[in-house]
């Protein structure tokens, strides 16, 4: 009896952090554009230091998207970095190349994540909807020929 009991408990907790989880979450916003290059630089800093799960944890605060998919987006960055890191090693260092914006509408910040032998270019976007700015994406890349 004591196991049914135990199971009665565990799937009502697996259904309410199903239901927490599957419901929409208010992110954070970030009140200005120094507030976010703040945010996004210690994001960039996390990256360097291998941290990328606790980094994309931190961004999830500040989403205006989906929270799963941008989850998952996460978890592939994750990967796609471990496996890049076993050609090319540990990051570097980072610098800001650009900051963007489109009125007070959409913010973006520009990265160049440098290793020994190659480069990542990771770009940060922000929206604004009315006041206060909301993450709606994080991507990165190696084409270092698009920035010229």
């Amino acid at each position: 009896m004591p196991n049914i009991s135990r199971w009665i408990c565990q799937t009502a907790f697996a259904g309410l952090v199903s239901l927490f989880l599957s419901s929409p979450i208010m992110a954070k916003d970030l009140p200005d554009t120094k507030k976010v290059k703040q945010v996004s630089d210690f994001f960039m800093g996390q990256l360097v230091a291998g941290e990328i799960e606790s980094g994309y944890s931190l961004m999830s605060a500040y989403l205006g998207v989906d929270i799963n998919a941008f989850v998952e987006k996460g978890k592939k960055a994750e990967a796609d970095i471990k496996q890049l890191q076993q050609s090319i090693g540990k990051p570097l260092s980072l610098a800001l190349l650009k900051e963007e914006s489109v009125g007070e509408h959409f913010y973006k910040l520009t990265y160049l994540l440098k290793y020994q032998a190659a480069a990542l270019v990771w770009e940060i976007n922000y929206y604004q909807p009315d006041s206060g700015w909301k993450l709606v994406d994080v991507s990165f890349n190696g084409d270092i020929n698009a920035l010229f």
